[in-house]
């Protein structure tokens, strides 16, 4: 083929890339959901959608630029050609990168991204991009080998950032910190204060004793006014600070400490 198919070429991949990153094939999310009765959940992400952003959205970005810019050395064949291999070997390394299984582990839910359908076609179509890109700036091997270093460093550092990405987006589902929490007085109850210390909690002079969590589960015991029972409640956040709980299990006094801390909501002092 003359330099010219293959400029056309690339370009035509990149557009191609581009357009068929608004497609929702590219990545699969599977979410289970547990604590209060088992539920699954699985869906279809664009590169613009929830966790295909940003790595493929940065790829699908990238692809036409390169588009855009073969399509200048075809009118301006003096321009500089590198630019092409360079932007195609960052798209296939970063569409493959998406082929990498993430998944992230808390006690309320569980999320797993594989490869959707597209994504192959999308791959197959990265390197075509890249073979086109290798044969009109007429590289050397040399040059491919700095391609291939190039393609699999995107390739980590896509797979390490969706990783990072979903670690930051699920977070741990824990909504509380150290500090007090406030009830105000209604109904003629007065105000109540929770305060959660280093593994310690108190509600007023009534309540106190252990405090552990594990994600949005809360578990209290060791309170003198109920020695022998445990009480496990779900920590839900509310607005950006305040808590309100919902009991899983506590007997505590025939669940006097349950309506205690599952009353009303509970502001962030």
């Amino acid at each position: 083929m003359t330099r010219g198919r293959w400029l056309v070429l690339v370009a035509v991949a990149g557009l191609a890339i581009f357009a068929l990153s608004f497609v929702n094939a590219w990545i699969v999310h599977d979410r289970e959901l547990r604590g209060e009765g088992y539920r699954h959940a699985q869906y279809y992400l664009s590169a613009w959608r929830g966790v295909g952003i940003p790595v493929l959205t940065v790829a699908a970005v990238l692809a036409l630029g390169t588009a855009a810019w073969a399509v200048v050395v075809l009118r301006r064949a003096a321009m500089p050609a590198w630019p092409l291999v360079t932007g195609s070997a960052l798209v296939v390394g970063l569409v493959l990168s998406a082929a990498w299984p993430v998944s992230q582990d808390s006690l309320a839910s569980s999320v797993d991204l594989s490869f959707g359908p597209l994504l192959p076609i999308g791959a197959a179509v990265a390197v075509a991009m890249l073979v086109g890109s290798l044969a009109a700036a007429r590289s050397s091997r040399r040059a491919a080998l700095t391609v291939a270093a190039m393609g699999l460093v995107a390739l980590v550092g896509g797979a390490g950032g969706r990783w990072l990405g979903l670690q930051a987006a699920e977070g741990t589902g824990q909504h509380w910190s150290e500090g007090e929490y406030a009830r105000p007085a209604a109904d003629g109850e007065p105000e109540e204060v929770l305060a959660i210390g280093d593994g310690t909690f108190s509600i007023g002079d009534r309540w106190s004793g252990t405090w552990e969590s594990s994600g949005w589960t809360v578990t209290v015991y060791n309170d003198p006014a109920c020695p022998d029972s445990r009480g496990t409640y779900h920590a839900h956040g509310v607005e950006e600070e305040d808590l309100r709980f919902v009991k899983v299990v506590d007997t505590c006094q025939d669940g006097a400490r349950a309506a205690a801390l599952e009353t009303g909501i509970w502001e962030r002092r």
